[in-house]
């Protein structure tokens, strides 16, 4: 995983590209590869039978598990405990798999971007569980002042964001996320997703920019927030 040198995330979409990497750190990230959502009443069944995609999920351990622990021992400055979250991380998945088996369209997105997704959220943890062991005293909580603070404005900018993002057409929506959320380089993304390079260049400027137009729009952004809620 690398930072934006290949030259399709630039200056100009710096700022949109910070907010979809925040939303990946708080384990709110997109995860690709899955089947249509909505089908209510009806059990989804992977088009992969149980078997197989154990198969994968066990090849995808062993040929991705080293740049996972990279990743996870980056944010977290241990390495063990970045390969105890990585190990979790597969099992998690693999439980939830043999109990309610999504329909998995690309099987690589879909682990790569789902194992992603629950690393943030178990370091999310661990960050807390040792910023809290290393806090120094601090004034009792009768003459500690009160300071509310008011969280609304990010959490409506994180609600239209991610409805922004999953109103975009689908090869765009991928790049995006492979090269801005989970910060791939072209080459791993053009992998993953079976394109070029240059597709995959051309899909996440064309992303970004689709993203920032209807963000930009205020009658738009409403419009996707009110929908967001009323879901």
């Amino acid at each position: 995983m690398t930072e934006f040198a290949d030259g399709d995330v630039n200056e100009e979409f710096a700022q949109l590209a910070a907010s979809l990497r925040q939303l990946a750190d708080q384990g709110e990230g997109t995860v690709l590869g899955l089947g249509p959502p909505g089908r209510a009443g009806i059990r989804r069944v992977s088009r992969a039978t149980a078997e197989a995609f154990e198969g994968r999920l066990a090849q995808a351990y062993r040929e991705r598990s080293t740049l996972l622990v990279r990743y996870a021992a980056r944010k977290v400055n241990d390495h063990a405990r970045a390969e105890d979250v990585v190990q979790r991380v597969f099992e998690k998945i693999l439980r939830r798999h043999r109990v309610d088996r999504p329909e998995v369209r690309n099987l690589e997105a879909y682990l790569l971007t789902a194992v992603c997704n629950e690393i943030n959220r178990e370091l999310r943890s661990v960050i807390s569980d040792r910023q809290t062991l290393t806090l120094e005293p601090t004034e009792p909580e009768a003459e500690r002042p009160s300071q509310r603070v008011d969280v609304s404005a990010e959490v409506t900018d994180a609600l239209a964001l991610r409805a922004a993002l999953a109103e975009l057409p689908p090869r765009e929506r991928e790049a995006v996320v492979l090269r801005t959320q989970w910060q791939l380089s072209v080459a791993e993304a053009a992998e993953i997703m079976g394109l070029s390079s240059g597709a995959v260049k051309r899909y996440t400027a064309d992303g970004l920019r689709r993203l920032r137009e209807r963000l930009s729009d205020p009658d738009h952004r409403d419009d996707l927030i009110r929908r967001v809620a009323t879901k």
